[in-house]
């Protein structure tokens, strides 16, 4: 037996979720509503907003490493966000949170350490705007702009200055309201301490939430994968490579090669993501390509040429645009293939466990957060900054966090290559616990043969003493739905997502489900009866499952500890006497199971 140990997030990972909800709900509700009303400068309005939630929590929350983390969160948030950009946005946040971070690392808890690490995390989305202008468009744009300062310095009419000084002078404003945000946090921070008890004050009723509303909120949306999503990992290395060399040959000298590469590449992003297209048919975005091509075309050479049209600025303003559109659409490529669950779950893999499992706690209170925030018409609310109010609900929060971290359920996965007797396994695993007089629930799914030995089909045989069914068959019937190369039996479908209901596992310890397949993992066949029945946290799952889909089985659902058997090399009696242990206890201590005989191989890294 293998198993992978369930280890409660620290608690400074349990405060990051809390906190990087509350910054991520801000992002969603607000972000919508100044988009919404086309306010300016909406991105450094909501960097003001982030600075003081940052220096107000910062002042409540003492763990090290508080800010970099409830960023990440937040920014990692954005990844399942419909948006078809999330690149820009996470950068974003995470660069914010990492600033004030710092600033916090290097001068302490202190006054002069929020307002500095206030004002670069402001001044940062000016340059997060620059840095993304001259991505879209190179270096040109510079000089289209240094010429636009070069002509109102020669109009009598317009203030003279120059490029560099209005750079400046935006960058001292940006700073400006870093450092009032910063203040605000603090206030709010001091304010909160001195008032001595948490209030029912103000921020938009979150001093109401209600824990059952976060805990039930479960959801495997972290790993999910959409009918209608058709990721392919080699895609996202694929996109990369074709946004650089499609920016080479724009700037390099061979402007045929860079049409033509550039324009199949387009197609190709235009036929596979739909968004690009959704984007590109808004009048509203070409109005930037026009105006650049035309500021290219007079102002380049046009100062010196009696103002008309210039064709090297003409070809240098299309080269830009040309670049912008391969940036734009690369980057909405990029974005979607970055929603890939199969990524997530190399990087939960590889060290990123206690992020992820912060995520999936984040992402369970957003509706709540999300509900509280705004109205039935997804208006946002009438609020306050009240910090009381948020540091009230954060409490709420982080004890309903606590609570689900630990109560998880765990689950034993019998595996085994195909026709290695997983089944057999998982039948005889259920006779010896009702021998031990532990209720069991669910059904197994032994297999059907022809004459000849070749499987032909499956069959459902409940665990309660029912009849079995005929599941799939490759003979089924044509109107049947199909998986692979069987026809699934309606009816028996609907008897299986009748055995996982609640109701029908009531008064049961243990739920056998066989098997767990590719259907569950594209969140069809058992795959929701699996998600209500994870949130009661009342059994211990025993799931079928084959051994290419142990792993991404055991990561797609928030589970507890994980206890894979091997079909072929392990006993079922001492699967049964687990199951027997994690039935009838809470605390599972690692190492020798008393009075099982059962021993744990823990392995850090995962299977």
């Amino acid at each position: 037996m293998q198993t992978l140990l369930h280890t409660p997030l620290r608690m400074v990972w349990l405060k990051a979720a809390v906190m990087g909800s509350f910054w991520a709900s801000m992002e969603i509700i607000m972000g919508s509503f100044l988009h919404n009303l086309r306010i300016p400068f909406a991105g450094t309005i909501l960097a003001c907003v982030a600075v003081w939630l940052m220096v107000a929590f910062v002042q409540v929350w003492k763990e090290d490493g508080l800010l970099w983390r409830a960023g990440l969160v937040a920014a990692l948030m954005k990844s399942l966000s419909p948006s078809a950009v999330i690149l820009g946005p996470m950068l974003g946040i995470f660069t914010e949170a990492l600033l004030m971070n710092l600033a916090v690392v290097l001068l302490g808890r202190r006054p002069l350490a929020y307002l500095i690490g206030g004002g670069l995390a402001v001044l940062s989305t000016l340059g997060h705007k620059i840095l993304n202008l001259i991505v879209l468009y190179g270096f040109d744009l510079i000089r289209v702009a240094d010429a636009v300062f070069r002509v109102s310095a020669e109009a009598e009419f317009l203030p003279r200055t120059s490029l560099r000084d209005a750079v400046f002078l935006l960058a001292g404003l940006y700073i400006a309201a870093g450092l009032v945000a910063a203040l605000a946090g603090y206030a709010s921070g001091k304010g909160f301490w001195r008032r001595g008890k948490k209030t029912e004050a103000g921020f938009g009723g979150f001093h109401r939430l209600d824990t059952a509303s976060v805990s039930e909120q479960k959801t495997s949306e972290l790993f999910r994968r959409s009918r209608a999503d058709n990721y392919a990992a080699p895609l996202l290395f694929l996109n990369l490579g074709a946004v650089v060399l499609a920016l080479l040959l724009i700037n390099g000298p061979y402007p045929l090669a860079a049409a033509l590469f550039s324009a199949a590449y387009l197609v190709f992003c235009f036929f596979r993501y739909r968004r690009a297209v959704h984007r590109i048919r808004k009048w509203s975005f070409w109005i930037p390509f026009v105006l650049i091509t035309l500021a290219a075309a007079l102002l380049l050479d046009g100062i010196g040429n009696g103002w008309s049209l210039s064709t090297t600025g003409l070809l240098t303003g299309l080269r830009m645009n040309a670049r912008a559109l391969i940036v734009l659409t690369g980057f909405t490529a990029i974005s979607t293939e970055m929603k890939n669950p199969a990524i997530k779950l190399i990087l939960y893999n590889k060290g990123f466990a206690s992020l992820y499992q912060a995520l999936r706690l984040s992402f369970s209170a957003l509706p709540a957060l999300l509900d509280y925030l705004s109205d039935q018409k997804g208006k946002i609310r009438t609020w306050r900054p009240d910090f009381a109010g948020i540091a009230a609900a954060a409490e709420t929060m982080l004890e309903a966090f606590k609570k689900e971290d630990v109560q998880k359920s765990p689950l034993i996965i019998v595996s085994g290559h195909i026709g290695q007797g997983k089944t057999s396994f998982a039948r005889s695993m259920a006779e010896h616990l009702n021998k031990m007089e532990l209720p069991t629930g669910g059904f197994l799914s032994p297999g059907k043969h022809n004459e000849k030995g070749e499987r032909t089909g499956f069959c459902l045989q409940p665990l309660n003493g029912e009849k079995p069914v005929l599941l799939c068959s490759i003979h089924g019937k044509r109107e049947w739905p199909k998986g692979g190369k069987y026809y699934f039996n309606p009816s028996a479908l609907q008897k299986g997502r009748q055995l996982l209901l609640p109701g029908s596992l009531a008064g049961k310890s243990v739920v056998v489900i066989d098997e767990v397949g590719p259907l569950e993992i594209n969140d069809r066949g058992w795959a929701p009866a699996i998600e209500t029945l994870l949130r009661s946290r009342q059994m211990v799952h025993c799931w079928v499952v084959r051994l290419s889909l142990a792993r991404k089985m055991a990561r797609k659902w928030d589970v507890g500890s994980v206890y894979l058997f091997d079909a072929g090399n392990d006993h079922p009696e001492e699967a049964a006497r687990l199951a027997a242990l994690l039935a009838r206890t809470t605390d599972r201590p690692p190492g020798k199971y008393p009075a099982t005989g059962v021993t744990e191989t823990h392995q850090a890294e995962g299977w």
